[in-house]
Formats: C-alpha cells, sequence, structure tokens
C-alpha cells in the first residue's frame, strides 16, 4: 500500500481529460467540409485534402483560418469580401454550431476544479494544444477563470487575408483566457519533461508536492515521471470509438491526430481513474496498490481505480476513503 504524500497542485492535461476533444472536433470539422462542398461546388476530397495540408502545416485542427490559407481560397483572392461572405462565414457558423452541441467537459469535472481550488491547491493546465485553441475552448466552456495559470505551445498569429472585425476582437481581448498563459517552445511538446519542471519552477514546488492528470500513457505519464510527480491516468480519455478514430483520419493530419489523441496500446499506468472527480479521493489521502509486475508498457487484466473492467488492465486500485 503506498500513501500519497502531501500535495499541494493538480497539473492537468486538457484535451480528452477534461472534455472529449475527439467527441467535439470530429462534426465540427465534418459540419464545415459540408458547408464547404456546398458553396463551392467542389469534390469532397479536394476539400479534405486541402484543408489537412494547412492543419498539418499548423499542427492544429482548430487553426480558424485554414480555408484561406488553402489552395480553395485562390480563385477568389481578388475578392475576399465575397468570398468571406459566401463562403468562409457559413463554414464558421456550420463549426460554431456543432461546437456548441459537442463541446462539454467530462461529467463532474466543472465541480472537481471548484473544490481543488477552494481546497487552496494550485491548478494548471499543461497542453500542448497552441495558446489560441486552448484558450478558446477553456473560454467556451467557461473553464479558464478555474485555473492559476495555462501551459501551451506558441499562438499560431493572424494571416493577412482575415476578418477586420476579428482583428477587432483580438485586439480586445475577446479571445484571451482569464488564467494567465505562458507559451512554451514547441520542442517542449510532451512527452518532453521540460514543461512539468517550468511549472515546477514557476511555483516553487517539488515534484512530489504535485498531482498530474493526463490521458496519454506515452506523453503525459513519463512527464510526470521524470519531475517525480504523482501520475494519475485518465483512462477514461482513451475510450474513442472506432467510428470516430476512422472518421477523424479522414480529417486529420496524422501529426495532428498524435498530439490531441492517445493511441491505442496495451500499455498501462500504474494508477489509473475513470472520471477526473476521482482526483478528489487522492486529494484525500486515497491509497492505491501497484499489482505487482504492473507498469508502464505491461499489461495485465484486473481493475482499475474505479473498480471498472475492460480497460484497466495493470492500473492500480484506489483503496477508497484512505486518510493522511
Amino acid at each position: 500500500m503506498r500513501r500519497v504524500p502531501r500535495l499541494r497542485a493538480v497539473v492537468t492535461d486538457l484535451d480528452n481529460t477534461l472534455y472529449p476533444w475527439v467527441d467535439y472536433i470530429v462534426p465540427a470539422l465534418e459540419a464545415m467540409v459540408d458547408s464547404l462542398v456546398t458553396t463551392t461546388g467542389l469534390p469532397r476530397v479536394r476539400v479534405v485534402q486541402s484543408l489537412k495540408a494547412v492543419y498539418a502545416r499548423h499542427q492544429s485542427n482548430e487553426y480558424p483560418f485554414a480555408i484561406q490559407e488553402s489552395e480553395l481560397f485562390a480563385p477568389y483572392e481578388a475578392d475576399f469580401d465575397s468570398f468571406h461572405a459566401l463562403v468562409l462565414e457559413p463554414a464558421r457558423l456550420a463549426f460554431k454550431a456543432a461546437r456548441e452541441r459537442f463541446l462539454r467537459p467530462y461529467p463532474g469535472v466543472r465541480e472537481t476544479l471548484e473544490e481543488i481550488r477552494r481546497r487552496g491547491l494550485k491548478l494548471v493546465a499543461l497542453t500542448d494544444a497552441p495558446r489560441n485553441a486552448a484558450e478558446l475552448r477553456l473560454k467556451w466552456l467557461k473553464l479558464d477563470g478555474h485555473f492559476d495559470a495555462l501551459y501551451t505551445l506558441p499562438a499560431y498569429a493572424l494571416p493577412d487575408h482575415v476578418s477586420p472585425e476579428i482583428r477587432r476582437r483580438q485586439a480586445a481581448g475577446h479571445y484571451v483566457a482569464r488564467a494567465p498563459v505562458v507559451e512554451l517552445p514547441l520542442e517542449l511538446e510532451k512527452p518532453n519533461p521540460a514543461g512539468l519542471a517550468r511549472i515546477l519552477a514557476d511555483l516553487g514546488l517539488d515534484g512530489a508536492e504535485v498531482l498530474y492528470v493526463g490521458d496519454s500513457v506515452k506523453k503525459d505519464m513519463p512527464v510526470a515521471e521524470a519531475n517525480g510527480a504523482l501520475g494519475v491516468w485518465a483512462e477514461y480519455g482513451t475510450y474513442v470509438s472506432h467510428e470516430y478514430r476512422e472518421r477523424l483520419a479522414v480529417i486529420s493530419a496524422k501529426a495532428v491526430t498524435r498530439r490531441h489523441v492517445a493511441e491505442e496500446t496495451p500499455a498501462r499506468w500504474p494508477l489509473a481513474i475513470s472520471s477526473f472527480t476521482q482526483v478528489l479521493e487522492l486529494l484525500d489521502g486515497a491509497r492505491w496498490t501497484r499489482p505487482a509486475g504492473a507498469g508502464a508498457g505491461r499489461a495485465r487484466r484486473g481493475r482499475g481505480a474505479a473498480g471498472r473492467t475492460g480497460g484497466g488492465g495493470g492500473a492500480g486500485a484506489l483503496a477508497r476513503k484512505g486518510r493522511r
């Protein structure tokens, strides 16, 4: 039995840890593509491939200026206003409608974040998303005010062809999250542990005082281990259907998918949770057991931290209501 040490901060990943990113991005991108096929009359495959080329270049499926930077824009470059009104705006509204419908936090996330802050712990997000996309998602979900800081990859700049209204809104701070944001260099993308090391240095904390939550065994858990933090695998974030993985592969650049979606792998992590709310159990002093011979990269049939079967192989079990 291992007892959790005195914890003073929670650092969490965002995509597929606080909200199901795949469940939102797939229908949103598909809705946008449907709109572009209708307004341009182009074959669907050409629209998709044109967008994927831009997404790959900017390493984000949420780069909001992909249409005007794609080859789709070239025939209409002489008259941006008409292109904006007849092509860009309908596509933007289609994406926005799908985002409103499908982007939601996992059950209990909002209440858990509130309770973490109520207890006086520091709460920090560490994500591989560009600053713009990460800030916008947290603002949309009204979660940005819960964090002491947000650490992201660098923001993308506004292109030449962009609506004057977007420039005005950016200058007015409309897209800025309430939490302070720190942009990390691209080379600090996880599993590079230096991003979390920067957070520890900024907070003046030792790794053993931090609980780190993430959905990727290959990217998140090595970061926690290298810094001596308590790594907690958000196993629920890996529950992505094969259908959605296939649909995402059609529209998403492979490098972007690897960044945002944990790969299907037999690798496990000793301490796994099936709900973000279980972070509070660990903060309450819940104990956990490491099965003999279990560890990252080694699967074993058994129960996960939530006592859930069929996906928690090799995961440790929480002894609920244990106390420090």
